[in-house]
């Protein structure tokens, strides 16, 4: 009985890395909602708005924004289904898709994705401290910020939530008031379209930045918190929630302060206004509740291929990306975020084909799988194929792609 005790323990304080999350550890609507909106605070979301406003006129830009988030809508609502069914982790997920061994592959793109943005995060907030304080030290602040980060994600879900709590109410509410002074400063929607008078860009190419600036948080991250959900309907409305307002407002505000005051990001826009001091609480709190959670799923998806406890691996993700931080690795990050709006989508079509056709019994034991899917990696090779096929939507088209792909396989493979 006290073996039993012990393993449970030790299951909990490794936020189920290694094992499905059972009825037991389920979190209410609320909890997971709060921690999932969290996420969204990206900064490469207001960076595609910036780029989004400054290229088409407003109807365009709140069309674009809306059809790009009704996109990353669905492919999280397909992992997050999955997620809550099945109880995985993104890891767990990707190693019935590629195998044992060839698992190695999506969960190094998410280690690698998530120590870069949270290197980014530290240098933020750090560079921000410094923008709105000068005598703040723009090295002391970001080392500072990492090792606070690093904390509240090694504590798991729990202090996550307790952060998110804080930092999703505040940022909302002086974004909104942030974007409703914009609109007075320029002058309304005539004023925005008298700055931005043609389209300089295609509709597509707005689009796919969209979906670009958040798809590996869609496809990745979601199922390390849908796996807490309740039930496939609370996931459903948790990601509509958190990516057509959530997603939708960080991408609109990147577009809005880009037009309006030649400055995307909303520390800076607030700044500007002339709101100093709630700049520098919604840069913190904005930034911190993303990093942590790119510290947290990063070193999930790590754990569920190595012996290491989860919590290890988070100290290790904070103590690399720090320093990267540190020296200037945001530098180097932009045009990786290029790489992963092609190659990451299709894993969504491969793991839903897997969901349905495969595993569509319940998923069996992790011991019995292949070492590598050959299947899963040809659906991947065609799917990222199709994203360079300029016709209709790619990130659409490509999911769709590697969906039938692996679909054949699986089916074949049940004949044989």
């Amino acid at each position: 009985m006290e073996e039993k005790k012990n393993v449970t323990v030790e299951t909990t304080a490794d936020e189920y890395s290694k094992t499905a999350v059972p009825s037991t550890a389920r979190k209410s609507f609320l909890s997971v909602l709060i921690i999932s909106l969290g996420y969204v605070f990206v900064v490469t979301s207001m960076q595609a708005g910036s780029v989004i406003g400054v290229s088409l006129s407003f109807n365009s830009m709140v069309w674009a924004v809306l059809v790009s988030s009704a996109i990353l809508t669905v492919l999280s609502c397909i992992m997050g289904v999955i997620a809550a069914k099945s109880g995985l982790s993104f890891g767990l997920m990707a190693r019935y898709s590629f195998g044992q061994v060839g698992t190695w592959v999506p969960v190094l793109i998410v280690a690698i994705t998530t120590i870069g943005w949270f290197s980014i995060d530290a240098y933020l907030i750090g560079d921000s401290a410094h923008r709105l304080f000068s005598w703040m030290p723009t090295i002391l602040i970001c080392i500072l910020a990492g090792i606070g980060m690093t904390i509240t994600a090694s504590k798991g879900t729990k202090w996550m939530n307790m952060l998110s709590n804080i930092a999703v109410p505040i940022v909302l509410i002086f974004g909104f008031i942030s974007i409703i002074r914009a609109f007075n400063d320029v002058g309304g929607v005539a004023g925005i379209n008298a700055l931005v008078k043609e389209d300089s860009i295609t509709f597509a190419k707005a689009v796919a930045l969209g979906v670009g600036s958040y798809v590996v948080g869609s496809v990745m991250f979601t199922p390390d918190i849908m796996r807490f959900a309740k039930n496939a309907k609370t996931s459903i409305i948790v990601m509509i929630i958190t990516i057509m307002v959530g997603n939708s407002f960080m991408v609109f505000f990147g577009a809005i302060g880009s037009v309006v005051y030649g400055d995307p990001d909303i520390m800076g826009v607030l700044a500007l206004q002339g709101l100093l001091a709630p700049a520098f609480i919604v840069m913190v709190l904005n930034i911190w509740s993303t990093a942590q959670g790119c510290v947290y799923s990063g070193s999930m998806s790590l754990s569920s291929v190595i012996k290491v406890p989860r919590n290890k691996l988070t100290l290790v993700f904070g103590l690399v990306g720090t320093i990267l931080g540190c020296v200037g690795f945001y530098n180097l990050f932009g045009s990786y975020i290029n790489f992963l709006s092609s190659t990451v989508p299709p894993i969504v079509g491969i793991v839903f084909a897997d969901f349905l056709t495969k595993y569509n019994h319940g998923y069996t034991d992790l011991d019995s799988l292949p070492r590598a899917d050959i299947g899963g990696f040809v659906s991947w090779a065609v799917g990222v194929a199709v994203t360079f096929i300029p016709v209709l939507l790619p990130s659409i088209n490509c999911v769709v792609v590697a969906f039938l792909v692996k679909v054949i396989f699986n089916k074949v493979g049940k004949k044989q």
